[in-house]
């Protein structure tokens, strides 16, 4: 039995993957994501929030149509490999690895922000100490090792711990709603304007609204291993994505409500402005002791620490299965892909050196960003755009593979794949230049690690002896009769004209200008999909994919 087949017999249930997709969500973006969009959106920060949950629920309809289609744990690597070849699979891995790495940092670092109200010294200005760095990598450490206890273990701590964290700002929002403010004490008082649409777009990303969203895709991740019988795959795959995604919009806004709400009133109940307290403690923690709700308070203390472990470790399981997914393409070295069946005797060995590997790329990562969380998010965001666009030209390229559909819903479904495609560029055009070069230069810096690596390999021989990966990069060599190296080539190009358009927007005085380069990007987006489309069609005719075959959804007529 090959490695893949034995890793994907275990069948998880709805409530599982309701428990990863939520507990992937649920990390620490909430946390403080509130005010981070109230500083740069005003009070139109609930559009952020809106905005942000409408383009998920876009996303997430191609990315599970595509799931449901050809389920295979390692979906996000595997399946563009299949359509687009190696060099793009390598691009969209490299993006996928550090964006995983990048989060468990942030997550770890988001835990000893929780602590810091107790244990003096962590931070200053934002950023770590050496204490904290302390801190920080022992709970990057306990992150990878509770991923090491048995599958089965570890996917029903991972729900009940969601269902516990959830539950706290649920509460919150609950008692400060109707406990926050006191009639007679609070003048009335306007809410601050927003600060435009540009700030909106701007606050998706750079606010760490996007990033707050992460984590919907878990299920995804290891479609090969949902249950069948019953109402099927993928019915379930729907159930825990599109769920988790319009319960934590509705949460996130209602959040964002509450925070609004405080912020107005924050002077007249004695405390200075949200915005001039340099405090390392989310918001909401101050909001729930300056009503009086000191239980909630505390709970929220120790929601700051439980919600972004159990985002790690959702981060954790995921990225295990994708870097095995790029072992197995032998995209990297191909001793990563290795499984075996876990126990609590053998709990070391599950993917480890998977997990070795992302705490160092995690370390690095939080290193080159100063130990400060606000970049990691920005860079996050970004990452995780462009790794979002990038299966809705899977999905179109391999329509003809992935079974009959009546020609309504393929169209419906293409249709969602450009303008999912098209609104991520926009989003990203919104997010401005600061975040974007961040992101692209470690998109870059990945690719070429991952596709010189094999290379270097090849010709130091102490190298060859620790790490064994095909040469893909080879393939540029061939660009006029390799589809798969042209495909690489205009994801390339449209990557840095999107960049450049970017730039100029940012560059630009006025909003005229800055629509103009707006109406520029949504063209730009639909040119490149449909190259990236075509080529990868080209591809598909050279080399057949190799795609899983779904369970047929069961007849509810009998």
């Amino acid at each position: 039995m090959r490695i893949e087949d034995e890793d994907e017999q275990r069948r998880l249930p709805v409530h599982h993957l309701v428990g990863l997709a939520a507990g992937g969500v649920f990390g620490s973006g909430w946390l403080v994501g509130a005010q981070k969009a109230y500083e740069q959106a005003g009070s139109s920060a609930w559009l952020a929030w809106l905005v942000g949950g409408g383009l998920m629920l876009v996303v997430a309809w191609v990315m599970v149509e595509l799931s449901s289609a050809a389920p295979k744990t390692g979906g996000l690597i595997f399946l563009p490999l299949q359509s687009s070849g190696p060099l793009v699979a390598t691009v969209i891995a490299a993006g996928l690895w550090i964006f995983y790495a990048i989060n468990s940092a942030s997550e770890a670092l988001a835990m000893t922000q929780g602590l810091s109200w107790k244990v003096s010294g962590l931070l200053v200005d934002h950023r770590l100490t050496l204490v904290g760095w302390g801190y920080t990598l022992v709970f990057m450490m306990l992150i990878c090792a509770v991923n090491l206890i048995a599958p089965r273990l570890l996917f029903r701590f991972s729900t009940a711990l969601t269902l516990a964290k959830v539950a706290v700002p649920v509460l919150a929002v609950v008692l400060l709603l109707t406990h926050g403010v006191q009639p007679g004490i609070l003048p009335s008082a306007a809410d601050p304007r927003g600060h435009g649409g540009s700030a909106v777009l701007a606050a998706v990303v750079n606010s760490g609204v996007i990033y707050a969203y992460v984590g919907f895709q878990a299920p995804l991740e290891l479609a090969g291993n949902v249950k069948r019988r019953g109402i099927g795959e993928a019915a379930r795959l729907r159930w825990a994505v599109f769920g988790t995604i319009v319960g934590s919009t509705a949460l996130y806004i209602a959040l964002q409500v509450v925070f609004d709400r405080f912020q107005t009133h924050w002077q007249p109940l004695g405390f200075p402005s949200r915005q001039a307290v340099d405090g390392p403690e989310s918001p909401f923690v101050d909001f729930a002791f300056a009503a009086d709700l000191n239980v909630l308070g505390w709970l929220l203390r120790i929601d700051a620490v439980a919600s972004p472990f159990g985002a790690g470790v959702v981060f954790g399981q995921a990225v295990t299965r994708e870097v095995a997914a790029l072992s197995r393409a032998h995209l990297t070295h191909r001793g990563l892909q290795s499984a075996r069946r876990a126990s609590l005797r053998q709990r070391y060995d599950v993917y480890w050196l998977i997990l070795l590997a992302d705490f160092f790329i995690g370390a690095i990562v939080l290193w080159l960003a100063g130990g400060s969380w606000a970049p990691l998010t920005a860079v996050t965001g970004v990452l995780t755009l462009i790794i979002y666009a990038f299966p809705g030209v899977v999905l179109v390229s391999l329509r003809s593979k992935l079974g009959r559909h009546s020609s309504r819903r393929r169209t419906v479904h293409e249709g969602l794949a450009r303008v999912s495609f098209t609104l991520i560029a926009l989003i990203l055009y919104g997010a401005g230049w600061a975040s974007m070069w961040r992101a692209m230069a470690s998109l870059a810096g990945g690719s070429a690690l991952l596709l010189v690596l094999p290379v270097l390999s090849r010709r130091l021989p102490f190298l060859g002896r620790i790490y064994d990966a095909k040469e893909h990069v080879t393939l540029l060599r061939h660009w006029r009769t390799s589809a798969a190296a042209r495909a690489a080539i205009w994801l390339t190009a449209y990557l840095a004209a999107l960049m450049l358009l970017t730039l100029l927007g940012n560059s630009s005085v006025g909003t005229h200008q800055e629509f103009a380069v707006g109406v520029l990007v949504a063209a730009l987006a639909l040119g490149a999909f449909e190259i990236l489309v075509r080529t990868s069609r080209q591809h598909v005719g050279q080399e057949a994919p190799l795609l899983p075959t779904p369970t047929p959804a069961p007849n509810l007529t009998k």
